[in-house]
């Protein structure tokens, strides 16, 4: 049987984890963002050195 202390525990014990659980996936979504963000430059400077690497070739003939 459950007793009256543990009914009157839940629903703080259940907001708590809930707090948790949002401050877990906060972080997990920054993170991506962060990640996405990291690889949107990578991919920005490549494809940027690559078009001056073509216009360098045309530009020399090759």
């Amino acid at each position: 049987m459950i007793s009256l202390a543990t009914l009157r525990r839940w629903p703080v014990a259940s907001n708590d984890q809930a707090v948790r659980n949002a401050r877990a996936a906060a972080t997990e979504c920054s993170r991506l963002r962060v990640e996405r963000a990291e690889v949107e430059q990578y991919l920005a400077r490549i494809a940027s050195s690559t078009q001056e690497e073509a216009a360098e070739a045309v530009a020399s003939g090759g």
